[in-house]
């Protein structure tokens, strides 16, 4: 594990020194601001990411890359264009395949485009003076070792995060061809369609609603998820039960971590709901569906479930440090935040125990030169 507390390290510390360079992290017009700082966190987690050859499921996109068909056999076919067959994210496989056979230009390209669309949301939502903080909980919470793992879903989860200012600012054309592209390359993405349905004050009406419909769904979990499976069969999307009825249930753990957010935000409510904009809705309302989904992992898919709930954790990772510096005054809430960081970097060391035994990677000099 030591490789990967280095990069975590060194990370946070890069991210540190932006945020010391420019604490708003934006430029006079309110774009992100790429520092030096910046670019060299992008370099240095782009080559962790984009330099392995085995991690989680990685080797099964591999061998997906080596198998993929030329372009134009690919587009002959009309199942391999099914919008519920991640067509997008094959037919960029298939391209890339016909530039090159080397799987390791493959891995670094969706490494540096995920990795650059990452930083640019999260020194975009950073509350000002907190980008260290949010970079180190990016890695605790486990976004960044998801990233090296589900290749589809985290491509579209960056798309995604162009989306959001879009969401933001009610520009519906774009949010929508962008959660549109985002779902051609993973289909779960398409679940962001319903976003806009809460982009109110978080615990108003709406999300008591979600969260009745969340239990109401584990009290009848095998009834109402059989029945939406079938319904998503004779839509085309076929997910076999196996999947969502394995047996694998949800760790407690990691779900009372997913629960940080949302249930400080509803505890520290007067305090938080007077400065609650539209960007701090979303992105508080996105913690509480990401809650939701792993409630549901509690009972059984934990594998699906647990998916589902990744692609809104970044509002969680975003808005814990605004929602300590709003419920705290500056010499607690500093407090706070170190008892956080000793918290979740627990988790992470918890959570990535067996990384060093299932993290492989070539040397940079091995990718330069293909010794």
């Amino acid at each position: 594990m030591l490789n990967l507390l280095l990069v975590t390290a060194a990370s946070v510390a890069l991210a540190y020194g932006s945020q010391k360079l420019n604490p708003s992290g934006l430029d006079r017009r309110g774009r992100v601001h790429w520092d030096i700082c910046m670019v060299l966190l992008v370099v240095v987690m782009t080559l962790f990411s984009g330099l392995r050859t085995d991690y989680n499921d990685t080797w099964a996109y591999i061998t997906s890359f080596r198998n993929a068909e030329p372009v134009f056999i690919f587009l002959s076919d009309p199942e391999n264009l099914d919008i519920l067959h991640n067509p997008l994210f094959y037919l960029i496989t298939s391209l890339f395949r016909q530039l090159t056979d080397n799987y390791h230009l493959y891995l670094m390209a969706f490494a540096l485009f995920n990795t650059v669309l990452f930083i640019r949301f999260l020194r975009r939502y950073a509350p000002e003076g907190n980008f260290a903080f949010v970079v180190f909980l990016y890695f605790a919470i486990g976004v960044f070792t998801f990233s090296m793992a589900a290749l589809k879903q985290i491509t579209a989860s960056a798309v995604l995060t162009l989306a959001i200012p879009a969401l933001v600012d009610k520009k519906w054309g774009r949010y929508y061809l962008l959660v549109v592209i985002a779902g051609l390359l993973h289909t779960y993405a398409f679940i962001f369609a319903f976003l806009p349905l809460l982009s109110g004050k978080p615990w108003g009406w709406k999300t008591l609603i979600l969260l009745a419909g969340t239990l109401a769904v584990m009290l009848t979990f095998e009834d109402t998820i059989g029945s939406i499976l079938e319904y998503a069969d004779s839509m085309g999307k076929h997910v076999a039960e196996y999947e969502v009825f394995d047996g694998n249930q949800m760790n407690p753990f990691r779900v009372a971590v997913f629960a940080v957010v949302p249930v400080l935000s509803l505890v520290f409510r007067p305090w938080l709901a007077p400065e609650e904009d539209r960007e701090k809705c979303i992105l508080l309302n996105m913690s509480i569906v990401s809650l939701m989904f792993m409630l549901l992992a509690m009972m059984n898919g934990a594998n699906m479930f647990g998916r589902l709930a990744r692609y809104f954790v970044l509002g969680s990772v975003c808005t814990l440090p605004w929602i300590l510096d709003r419920a705290f005054n500056p010499r607690s809430a500093q407090l706070i935040k170190l008892l956080a960081a000793v918290c979740f970097l627990g988790f992470f060391l918890y959570d990535n125990q067996g990384f060093s035994q299932a993290y492989y990677s070539i040397s940079l000099t091995e990718f330069i030169f293909g010794g």
